[in-house]
């Protein structure tokens, strides 16, 4: 599990997706680390501290929010790539 999770974050780290503005929350309501958080509004696993990276469960692919900002699960945009292959992900999340 931290393997794949070091894994997911030097992926994240070599393609450039950087945090940007909403804060991860762990199941206590309070600020987390990455991995130990689940996003908010999607609840996916999140891979940076503020949650606009997330993977996808029962995937290989990792995303990066589009619209962080966003509130509301049927509106938030990714850009996805697969972690093995660094190639566009055909996974939705939705």
């Amino acid at each position: 599990m931290l393997a794949r999770l070091a894994r997911a974050l030097a992926v994240a780290a070599a393609i450039g997706l950087a945090p940007d503005v909403a804060l991860a929350q762990d199941a206590g309501g309070g600020p987390a680390y990455a991995g130990d958080a689940y996003d908010p509004v999607t609840g996916y696993r999140c891979v940076t501290p503020f949650c606009d990276t997330v993977v996808l469960p029962n995937t290989g692919c990792l995303c990066r929010k589009l619209n962080p900002d966003e509130t509301r699960r049927d509106k938030v945009r990714y850009s996805c790539i697969d972690m093995k292959t660094r190639q566009q992900c055909a996974a939705s999340p939705h």
